[in-house]
Parts: structure tokens; sequence; C-alpha cells
């Protein structure tokens, strides 16, 4: 017998590939092991990395001072104006 070790990268795919490999007639078992204490769980995509970061910071502090959401965007690209 020969054992072969997979690492996948979330447990959807973990789950796919565990019903591939039982349907193989010559794969004799299927052992599961998951969320190893020593490996943090990196998103992969920009939006993923910026929401992580957001819901890390405690109470709701990002934005606090801004009363007028419109007047805050509309001062933001006065801003951006130049006078060429």
């Amino acid at each position: 017998m020969t054992t072969i070790t997979v690492q996948v990268d979330n447990e959807q795919n973990a789950v796919l590939l565990e019903k591939m490999l039982k349907a193989l007639s010559f794969v004799g078992d299927v052992d599961i092991k998951t969320h190893q204490p020593n490996m943090v769980e990196e998103p992969r995509g920009s939006y993923q990395k910026l929401k992580k970061a957001i819901d890390n910071i405690e109470g709701n502090l990002m934005f606090n001072d801004i009363k007028d959401p419109s007047k805050w965007q509309s001062d933001l690209r006065d801003e951006w104006e130049r006078n060429i």
C-alpha cells in the first residue's frame, strides 16, 4: 500500500476531492485531517484581504468622524480636481 498526502486550499474543495477519491475502485481509504493549528488561513483575493482587515478592527472604529457621507465624498473629489 502507498500513502499520498494532499493539501487542499479550502473545505469545499476538500469535500469534492474526498468524494472523487472514494469513487475510485483502487483507493482503499480516505483519511481527512482539517485545520492544522500552526497554519494560518490567508485570504487569496484583494477583496477578501480588505474585508478581513476591516473585520479585524474592533468596534467599528473606522469612519466614525464622517457625519455626511455624500459631503465627505464630494470633498474628496474636490481635492482631486486640478486647474489645468
